[in-house]
């Protein structure tokens, strides 16, 4: 016969609020571990690059984890050792055959800085690519990088309506370094776009290219090209191209290796385009 023992029903809820408690406490366990263990990394990365930096970014080039790959190219592009001599063969691979789209386009992003025009067919496989970030990678390729023979495919993808919006945008950007008129006709054709950034965007590079300012009329600009196509003088009040920058605000550990500092870009013309116009 089995009595009452009110203890022992006492004694189940004790237990399983033990369980409870240690269930919990294993959960925020675990997750100070990982925090820690984060910390640890950025930690032992501040110490080797202060050591001997070419040796801890290339190591971390060749990780399994695809952020460190991705934040060793960011870091070694800005490097004076991170030239195209150095590590060029290295961002031409890992733009072209690395696992991870994301670093992909920190490969590419790198040959935008130490790269140039022979890396068109990087730029052109990226651009095609199903992965957006590589896009707007190769949309920033194509604005710091001067490639004449690709304005008829830059023209194609800046006015395809299915292509994102930011994409677009920069790549109405990059089209207008070209004193070209089928470039022209591109920009003309954006103005007729949905979206404001990338109207705005071929208005700035017409105004740029041709000195005149017909707001956002596609057809008062058609004319007015038109005219000036006509009288050989289209281009005469061009002024130079530069591209923009993208920069973003320091991080915690940019801010605590204060001996390191983030780097910080200034704007210029693209590589290649200078070389072209000297005689």
């Amino acid at each position: 016969m089995g009595g009452y023992y009110p203890h022992v029903s006492r004694f189940r809820r004790f237990l399983l609020f033990l369980n409870l408690l240690v269930l919990a406490g294993c959960s925020v366990l675990d997750t100070v571990q990982d925090d820690f263990g984060a910390l640890q990394d950025d930690t032992t990365l501040l110490v080797e690059n202060f050591i001997d930096p070419v040796a801890a970014e290339s190591r971390r080039l060749k990780s399994d984890r695809p952020d460190d790959r991705r934040e060793a190219l960011f870091r070694v592009t800005y490097r004076s050792w991170g030239s195209n001599d150095a590590f060029g063969p290295v961002y031409r691979l890992m733009a072209g055959a690395d696992s991870d789209p994301a670093v992909r386009a920190a490969a590419l992003l790198a040959l935008a800085r130490h790269g140039g025009s022979a890396d068109a067919a990087l730029f052109n496989s990226a651009m095609l690519s199903p992965e957006r970030v590589e896009r707007r990678a190769a949309a920033i390729f194509a604005q710091r990088v001067h490639m004449p023979e690709q304005i008829s495919f830059l023209a194609d993808q800046l006015n395809n309506s299915d292509e994102d919006v930011q994409v677009r945008r920069d790549l109405t950007v990059a089209i207008s370094q070209y004193q070209n008129d089928r470039a022209v006709d591109a920009l003309v054709s954006s103005l007729d776009a949905s979206r404001y950034s990338i109207v705005e965007a071929g208005r700035s590079g017409l105004i740029r290219l041709t000195g005149m300012d017909h707001g956002t009329d596609s057809v008062a600009w058609q004319v007015a090209i038109n005219t000036a196509r006509r009288e050989g003088q289209l281009f005469a009040e061009a002024r130079p191209y530069a591209y923009p920058v993208y920069d973003e605000e320091p991080g915690f550990f940019d801010q605590l290796a204060y001996w390191r500092p983030r780097p910080r870009e200034s704007s210029g013309p693209p590589i290649g385009l200078v070389s072209e116009a000297q005689p």
